[in-house]
């Protein structure tokens, strides 16, 4: 693998757009020509030379690791649309970092900021720190977030991870995202991700789930009265076989969906559910 460096020479004074940043683009230029692309810095164009220093030259882009040094807290879009090879950011970085990624690997040493991962449909991102609010989620306006791939943070994640997730068996697509702790509205509006929590979350975890499978192996601060306790199980078998064991608490729901045409028998109170939506938290 041919490794392409870049250091950062001054911290951009605003946020910078950095979407080029990417074994695809990097792909088959010299260090020259990646100096020369195109980034833009508040409302003005720029070239990436002007923030970074650049060694290496490109080749095929699953053959491409891209190594970056210094704190990109105020970069944003690194790995944005990549279909392969790998980039290794020491420090921390900014927003959109590998969204709608479809391939290859990102390797964040630090914390990510906000949309980290957003409708990511594909590879693996990896941050060993902290990451903020929407991993994994669909932006605004769209119905379908994360379809395909891993997001792994060691740290905490904000609120609205994974929102409008979307996961297929017979598709062999399985969206999973696994995290320490994390904050209000894990999962919401899912069809069919896997989350695993390390740690505790927030309310709301599950909110308007159809589908999909939440471990929580710590405790949620208020999990929602539309959950129906189905009992304790001591192994859980996720969406792509694999298998987690331990005690655990087994929900489903989330019930006030219409959607999973829940049904409630008028005498006893019991709820069926057509739904595959299941939460569990540590007993």
């Amino acid at each position: 693998m041919v490794d392409i460096k870049l250091k950062l020479k001054k911290a951009p004074e605003f946020p910078l757009e950095a979407d080029v940043i990417t074994p695809d683009q990097f792909a088959g230029k010299s260090a020259a020509q990646i100096k020369k692309l195109i980034v833009y810095h508040g409302n003005e164009e720029k070239t990436l030379g002007e923030f970074f220093d650049v060694t290496g030259n490109g080749s095929e882009v699953n053959d491409i690791k891209i190594i970056i040094d210094g704190d990109l807290s105020n970069v944003k879009r690194i790995g944005e649309k990549m279909t392969g090879g790998e980039i290794i950011v020491n420090g921390n970085v900014g927003m959109h970092v590998g969204s709608k990624m479809s391939g290859g690997k990102i390797l964040v040493n630090g914390n990510a900021d906000d949309w980290a991962g957003a409708m990511l449909n594909g590879g693996e991102l990896e941050i060993t720190g902290n990451a903020g609010n929407y991993v994994g989620a669909a932006y605004r306006g769209y119905w379908k977030g994360m379809q395909n791939g891993v997001i792994k943070v060691k740290g905490k994640i904000g609120n609205e991870a994974l929102s409008w997730v979307t996961g297929s068996k017979p598709g062999n697509r399985f969206p999973t995202l696994l995290c320490g702790s994390a904050g209000s509205f894990l999962g919401v509006h899912s069809h069919g991700g896997t989350i695993i929590v390390e740690g505790d979350c927030d309310r709301c975890i599950g909110a308007d789930q159809v589908r999909g499978t939440i471990v929580v192996k710590g405790k949620i601060n208020r999990i929602l009265p539309s959950f129906k306790k189905i009992g304790e199980v001591k192994e859980i078998e996720l969406m792509n076989g694999e298998k987690i064991k331990g005690n655990f608490i087994e929900y489903s729901g989330d019930h006030s969906v219409e959607k999973n045409h829940s049904k409630i028998d008028k005498k006893t109170g019991n709820i069926s559910n057509s739904s595959n939506g299941r939460l569990y938290v540590a007993a």
